[in-house]
């Protein structure tokens, strides 16, 4: 591997190690700085609202200006975002935090539009794997590590937690000043940059062809990321775990997320269609979230492996087959835009679906979990109005 890509898979490995870190332990802090828990799932969803709202502007910024001189500013933001999380003693300081780092991380269209710039059409999908590859590892070790930082100090812990993943950024940092060269040679310099994520959506959301997939794919990470939030929450205080635990869990959802992904669904594919297989996924998955509410300090060893493996089973299908769905359905010439808007909505669905749970938290613990077992059983009837892509 150069020392180009190396670069770039850092980067995306370290954006989605410093998510990954934060998953276990975040709300849990905010908790314990004296946020309640709508206040908690506005935190957690700022992150992914500065997702979406620059993801599409940094790519056309990466454009006019160059891909090295965007990923320089978006690493600098991420380290700088640790550092105020790591010596944040208020609930106003982790909400700056969360916000810079999502500005930070919507650098992920940059390193894909880098690769695409240094890399024959012919060897492109290959090299976007190993963009997926960082993803996962980021996804797998990034909670266990989380956890166990938070857990060394339950009191300053954070401040581990922010210091490591700092360093990691300006490590980065100046691996991509010193060894990545520019790749856009021709840099556009007359070009509007627009943040306005919303008129795309407004496109593609009533098309006939995909808007099911798109409706569905909002539902599916509404209900999930209700659960990656109120999950960390509800743990601590009805099964009382540790950040640690918390972190493992989360790191056991990534590899058995990853394992049905890359090996598990292939298999899948030659037996039943990705209708099916999606059909399947959701009602299972909705069924192990409504049983998270009966799991408490007695019974959370071992049926919390088999609800986690059913949750991670629907997270490593479900996806990926969307995903293929929309490509096979999309309009000639915009599968990149259809595309671009589907993970917009998921961006959206993180930052909304974490604030009603919180809500609902306050009210009951188990309302979340209802929640998201009814909506994801809801989501039958878009299931049912896809269109069949394989006999």
């Amino acid at each position: 591997m150069s020392y180009s890509l190396l670069g770039l898979f850092l980067t995306v490995f370290i954006d989605l190690l410093g998510f990954g870190i934060i998953i276990p332990i975040l709300p849990n802090y905010v908790i314990s700085l004296g946020a309640n828990t709508v206040i908690t799932g506005i935190i957690a969803g700022s992150f992914s609202l500065m997702n979406f709202i620059m993801t599409s502007g940094m790519g056309q910024l990466s454009d006019k200006i160059g891909r090295r001189p965007v990923l320089l500013l978006t690493v600098l933001m991420n380290g700088i975002s640790y550092l105020i999380l790591a010596f944040s003693n208020s609930i106003w300081l982790v909400l700056i935090s969360r916000i810079i780092a999502g500005i930070g991380s919507s650098n992920i269209s940059v390193a894909q539009a880098y690769i695409a710039d240094v890399t024959p059409p012919e060897n492109r999908t290959k090299r976007m794997g190993l963009l997926g590859m960082a993803f996962g590892l980021g996804f797998i070790l990034g909670p266990p590590i989380g956890g166990f930082l938070k857990s060394i100090d339950e009191t300053h812990g954070i401040k581990y937690v922010g210091l490591f993943t700092a360093f990691l950024c300006f490590l980065n940092l100046m691996m991509i000043f010193f060894f990545l060269s520019e790749s856009n040679q021709n840099p556009n310099k007359s070009l509007v940059i627009s943040f306005k994520p919303v008129q795309n959506i407004k496109r593609f959301i009533f098309l006939p062809e995909v808007k099911n997939y798109l409706w569905y794919g909002f539902i599916f990470i509404s209900a999930f990321s209700i659960f990656q939030v109120l999950s960390t929450i509800y743990w601590k205080e009805h099964c009382y775990l540790n950040d640690s635990q918390i972190g493992i869990f989360f790191g056991f959802i990534g590899v058995i997320s990853i394992l049905w992904q890359s090996i598990g669904l292939k298999f899948l594919l030659r037996y039943i269609n990705e209708y099916k297989i999606i059909l399947i996924s959701s009602l299972m998955m909705s069924f192990a979230l409504l049983t998270l509410i009966f799991i408490n300090h007695n019974t959370v060893y071992p049926w919390i492996f088999l609800i986690l493996f059913c949750i991670s089973m629907g997270n490593g299908l479900i996806n990926p087959s969307v995903t293929s769905l929309l490509s096979q359905n999309a309009p000639v010439g915009e599968g990149g835009a259809l595309l671009g808007v589907f993970q917009s909505l998921n961006s959206l669905a993180r930052t909304i679906a974490p604030v009603i749970g919180g809500f609902l938290y306050d009210v009951n613990f188990s309302y979340p979990f209802i929640l998201s077992f009814l909506i994801m059983l809801g989501s039958v009837t878009f299931i049912l109005k896809f269109k069949k892509t394989r006999k």
